[in-house]
């Protein structure tokens, strides 16, 4: 998923935020990102401060319920630069209705972030990061990676009513993506390619 907020809201705003894409796959002799969705809503606490929690809806179709909560915090800003970074600590869970599962995910992402005249766009680079808190993974396999790394660069086209972003995402671009089940789409044969177009609604 992209990242969920990475310049704050203003203080008192409120947003509703739809995103579309995945990993780059192989699929029929092409290329294309697994359409994952999901809906968040999020409102700013202080200027500095937002917090947010989101549906992932692709995922619910298939009898799981999952969601992400968390904040992003405004760490520092150069007025003169126009440069920000902020952190967005937040926690995933997933409860799987047909097995009875639940899994938890702490998950930090780190931007920095440059304003863009006249109407406040902004690009961004940055890092997700994810961290799994289970030993097991599928087929009671050990878990390795418990630190999952994930270099990311986005731009956001802010209007007065709605943002509109892209974001790519290398995801695990310390592993190699063979052999596996899935044919996924990274670079030198390592980890995935992501892409992402979100959709923001402010009030």
């Amino acid at each position: 998923m992209p990242s969920r907020i990475v310049r704050p809201l203003d203080k008192g705003e409120k947003a509703v935020n739809l995103h579309v894409g995945g990993p780059l796959i192989g699929f029929a002799g092409k290329t294309i990102p697994v359409p994952f969705t999901s809906l968040m809503y999020a409102q700013g606490v202080t200027d500095k401060t937002t917090v947010f929690g989101s549906l992932h809806t692709t995922s619910l179709l298939f009898g799981v319920v999952q969601t992400d909560i968390g904040a992003c915090q405004n760490i520092y800003y150069n007025d003169s630069l126009k440069l920000g970074f902020s952190v967005a600590p937040a926690i995933n869970m997933a409860y799987d209705t047909w097995e009875g599962n639940f899994k938890l995910w702490p998950q930090l992402d780190v931007n920095a972030y440059w304003d863009i005249k006249p109407q406040k766009s902004f690009v961004y680079v940055g890092v997700d990061n994810w961290f799994e808190l289970s030993g097991t993974k599928a087929h009671n396999q050990s878990q390795k990676n418990r630190w999952i790394i994930n270099p990311q660069i986005g731009f956001t086209h802010v209007r007065n009513k709605w943002n509109y972003n892209i974001e790519g995402k290398w995801l695990t671009p310390y592993l190699k993506n063979t052999p596996n089940v899935v044919d996924y789409k990274g670079i030198s044969g390592k980890g995935a390619v992501g892409i992402y177009i979100s959709f923001t609604r402010k009030f």
